[in-house]
């Protein structure tokens, strides 16, 4: 490899790209900021990258395009890659790629660990026992627990994690129902669970509602006061998709009403979520009403030490296959790349 550049705008590497540096070679320069503006890198910078790999913080469009001249490849260093103006890039000719594998398993383990801790009370067991050893000794101290046969597990977004969330919630006795307009028909019989045609209809079924969909226009607050509404009484929330897919004013209202049983949430639209927003407010100070229904985890549904190593490397290997040869995986933005301009 001939003297590439890989910057990573918003990312910090504690361990000066270890896990990088083990699966390329040749002349190849990391270089690290951690922003969120991309004024906020100097010109100079800009205009010798090669490469992006890009966290959540710093939007990619066309202000860091018209600043970067050699910028041959986008790099998302995760799954979601909302933050990437994938039409500005493929207008330049450059392509958007993802990790989208790093952290099935842990994704898919955590949304199954947020619905059972709920539906078998495991955090709210724990929580009473511990702030009063004499009353909180009781099985009636969870308010939703269930056995896992007699529930549904509904399934929004049925690709690699949402596949995978199915199969286990399959698992522990659940039927399980997926959504998905996106995926060809018969593909939820791979998974051997049945399929809604519309939102409401999963909606209307569902014991457990799990949210495994990407965030982006279509989907943006897919889960607001309409979906509420139409949710089965007393329905389990799960999100560790994106934050922005449920409204948390409407999800708050829903628990508030009654309408939502409970909710376990690992990611937030702004993260970490407001303290003054009323959701967190109630649940920060324990109130009596939420006590029990909602758990919340710090957008930490993908982290294992494995899945960390396994999406490093795989985000270096993804822009170095490129810059040498051109090769290209998971290129989110192949479609727009492809077709001619107007």
């Amino acid at each position: 490899m001939g003297g590439w550049r890989i910057l990573y705008p918003d990312v910090r590497s504690v361990d000066d790209f270890a896990f990088e540096r083990a699966v390329v070679a040749g002349d190849v320069r990391f270089e690290q900021r951690f922003e969120s503006d991309p004024a906020a890198i100097a010109d100079p910078v800009w205009r010798e990258v090669h490469a992006l790999v890009t966290g959540l913080a710093m939007p990619i469009g066309d202000a860091v395009f018209d600043r970067a001249p050699k910028l041959r490849i986008v790099c998302r260093l995760g799954v979601g890659y909302d933050t990437v103006d994938t039409a500005a890039a493929a207008r330049r000719g450059i392509p958007v790629c993802n990790v989208p594998d790093y952290g099935t398993t842990e994704v898919a383990d955590h949304a199954i660990a947020l619905a059972l801790a709920l539906v078998r009370g495991v955090v709210p067991y724990n929580d009473a026992f511990r702030g009063d050893p004499e009353k909180g000794w009781s099985v009636r101290r969870a308010p939703h627990v269930a056995r896992l046969g007699e529930l549904t597990f509904g399934v929004i977004g049925l690709g690699r994690i949402g596949g995978a969330a199915a199969l286990r919630a399959r698992a522990f006795g659940m039927s399980v129902v997926g959504y998905d307009p996106h995926v060809p028909s018969g593909h939820e019989l791979t998974l051997g669970i049945g399929r809604a045609a519309t939102l409401a209809e999963l909606l209307a079924a569902a014991d457990v509602v799990s949210v495994h969909c990407l965030l982006n226009d279509e989907t943006r607050h897919m889960i607001d006061a309409e979906a509420v509404a139409a949710m089965k009484p007393g329905a389990v929330v799960v999100n560790t998709a994106r934050g922005g897919v449920v409204d948390l004013d409407a999800l708050y209202d829903g628990l508030k009403s009654g309408r939502v049983g409970a909710a376990g949430l690992d990611v937030f639209e702004t993260e970490p979520p407001p303290a003054g927003h009323p959701l967190i407010a109630a649940w920060r100070a324990r109130e009596a009403w939420l006590e029990g229904r909602c758990v919340v985890t710090p957008h930490a549904a993908f982290y294992s030490p494995t899945a960390i190593r396994t999406m490093r490397e795989s985000a270096a290997r993804t822009c170095c296959d490129y810059l040498e040869g051109g090769a290209l995986r998971n290129c989110v933005n192949a479609a727009a790349l492809r077709r001619p301009p107007a």
